[in-house]
């Protein structure tokens, strides 16, 4: 590197990089777990039912897990994805809830996921870097998820915030202004007491499996910064339609045979993110830059190429032709 940046700098440009671009991804193997309630019931009368069962199930996890973890450890426990399940809940369900103390704890959650990727991360890089990252930068960036986890190690944050989640609204907000999460934004859909639950989390998602069927999948320069912010975008989004019909059994057992194209899209995105991710670390630490940027190029030409065959073969069509199908058997009126 042209000049020597200290331990703060360098932790600040890893930080910057990685949580407000792309965290690595190899957290996806972890097992998704079903909803309390498997999503039975009314919209508004599921929500409650849901979320306390996936806020507990992340408290429980994170008291079980180290005061202090090292990046391998938060790479290899499970609460992160606790995290990632109940952010998805808040949003399936944010129009049962008043929007503004709803966007508070959402974006609370939101900074613990990202920050404790960003931490994780750091074991990502060191492996296929094979070099060691300054104690310093590992301080720094732990102490950024740290700061981030604290509130849900406070136990009057916690019971407000667990309350807020067990009292919602009686039905669905309708109307216009209804500061719908972004998410739900993707269709220009919204929660509908049309249908119950279950054919609520059909909606959703087949809003965003039509927003991707009208958008173009696949990018040219994975260096540019945009198009590689848009690949991470494809795959979170992707992601989202998967995990969501994990968590609920009645959709998985329609969905499962149709996922695995989509399954491979999320795997091999999730490559490249993590070789991206190294490469970061290489730019602002010294390390083999060119080797690296070889290796992500590598992954980005078999994740264009795993792209190009879910389009041939129709395979978001499939799923949405399923998602349908859950929609329609699951109207109340």
């Amino acid at each position: 590197m042209g000049r020597k940046l200290t331990a703060c700098m360098l932790a600040l440009m890893l930080v910057t990089a990685l949580v407000t671009g792309w965290p690595a991804t190899a957290a996806y193997a972890v097992t998704t777990v079903p909803v309390v309630g498997n999503g039975d019931g009314r919209y508004a009368d599921a929500a409650p039912v849901e979320l306390t069962g996936a806020f507990d199930r992340f408290i429980g996890e994170l008291d079980a897990s180290p005061a202090q973890p090292t990046p391998q450890q938060v790479k290899d426990l499970t609460f992160r994805r606790r995290i990632l399940e109940l952010r998805l809940l808040m949003d399936l369900n944010a129009l049962a809830y008043d929007p503004i103390r709803m966007k508070g704890y959402r974006e609370a959650v939101d900074a613990a996921y990202e920050a404790s990727g960003a931490f994780q991360d750091i074991a990502v890089a060191a492996k296929i870097l094979s070099m060691d990252i300054s104690g310093d930068v590992v301080n720094d960036i732990g102490g950024q998820m740290l700061g981030a986890l604290a509130p849900f190690r406070d136990p009057r944050t916690r019971a407000e915030m667990r309350d807020f989640l067990a009292h919602p609204l009686h039905e669905a907000r309708t109307g216009k202004g209804l500061h719908t999460p972004g998410l739900w934004d993707l269709g220009g859909e919204s929660a509908s007491n049309d249908y119950d639950a279950l054919g609520n989390v059909a909606l959703l998602t087949i809003g965003i499996m039509n927003h991707l069927q009208g958008s173009d999948l696949g990018v040219s320069d994975i260096f540019d910064p945009n198009q590689k912010d848009y690949f991470h975008t494809v795959r979170r989004q992707t992601r989202a339609v998967l995990l969501y019909a994990a968590m609920f059994p009645s959709i998985n057992d329609v969905t499962q045979d149709v996922a695995t194209p989509l399954n491979d899209l999320v795997d091999q995105y999730g490559e490249v993110g993590d070789d991206y991710v190294a490469y970061q670390y290489a730019q602002a630490l010294g390390g083999d830059v060119a080797s690296q940027a070889g290796k992500v190029q590598s992954e980005f030409d078999k994740a264009q190429a795993v792209k190009d065959q879910l389009i041939a073969t129709h395979a978001y069509d499939a799923m949405v032709d399923r998602l349908n199908q859950v929609r329609d058997a699951h109207r109340l009126h």
